[in-house]
């Protein structure tokens, strides 16, 4: 039984770059490699997953497999704009199992990004600033915000894992654009003030505080703690997990 995994790997967003389950798993010779590469080896299960790349899977080469195949998609966003997308119809259609980290998108299994096992969250270090922004590098501008320069900042082009959270834990209170970093304020029991820029948003287990682009500011002072959300998320996630470890099981 040969399995593999995929994922957007070749990216500046660092949330899309921590999301593989296999970062966090042993799972032994299990391979690894780019969605959008053409070499993907063969493979019995493949686990795709990355954040918003679900209507991605019904196009990047790495998904066309014979049949015979299992092919999961693990911590996928699933919700989109449109109410009917053909994209998504041919990705579920490619998935043998869809797990959405969408909380409450009740036609698929919920299963939160696997970086909820990072360790980092298990003692994040004490805030050293009362309110930080982690923004998201493409969509700040575009709508519209501006920082003041007394709040600390930085992008979710982060060079690694380790430091986007460390940036994050700086802060009694985090604001952020970016999905990940709203879901890794949450994880660490920060209070965190969320500004959406698309309805990817509203999926988390536990919600944050929510604002625009032009009343945020006035809102820091709402932003909401979830300290029960990191138990939630892994308790999830370790569901999945065994379900994925079944299916294994099953085809060894």
């Amino acid at each position: 039984m040969k399995l593999h995994f995929q994922h957007l790997r070749r990216t500046d967003n660092i949330g899309d770059q921590a999301c593989s389950p296999y970062d966090y798993f042993d799972w032994g010779d299990a391979t690894v490699s780019d969605l959008r590469d053409n070499d993907t080896p063969a493979y019995d299960i493949g686990v795709y997953g990355g954040g918003k790349i679900f209507r991605g899977l019904a196009t990047y080469a790495g998904v066309r497999q014979p049949k015979s195949a299992l092919n999961i998609a693990w911590g996928v966003s699933t919700v989109q704009s449109f109410p009917i997308s053909m994209r998504y119809m041919q990705a579920r259609r490619r998935m043998s199992i869809v797990g959405s980290r969408d909380y409450g998108d009740t036609r698929f299994r919920y299963a939160p990004c696997a970086s909820c096992m990072s360790q980092i969250f298990d003692a994040p270090p004490a805030p050293e600033h009362n309110v930080v922004f982690y923004a998201h590098a493409g969509k700040t501008s575009k709508m519209g915000i501006t920082i003041p320069n007394d709040i600390p900042v930085t992008d979710n082009h982060a060079a690694s894992l380790q430091q986007a959270l460390a940036f994050i834990a700086s802060g009694k209170i985090v604001i952020s654009n970016s999905y990940h970093g709203v879901y890794w304020g949450l994880l660490m029991g920060r209070k965190v003030l969320c500004l959406p820029f698309s309805n990817k948003f509203g999926g988390y287990r536990l919600p944050p505080h929510y604002a625009t682009a032009k009343n945020w500011q006035n809102e820091i002072r709402n932003a909401v703690a979830q300290p029960d959300m990191l138990g939630l998320v892994r308790a999830a996630t370790l569901d999945f997990k065994a379900m994925v470890d079944d299916h294994i099981a099953a085809r060894s």
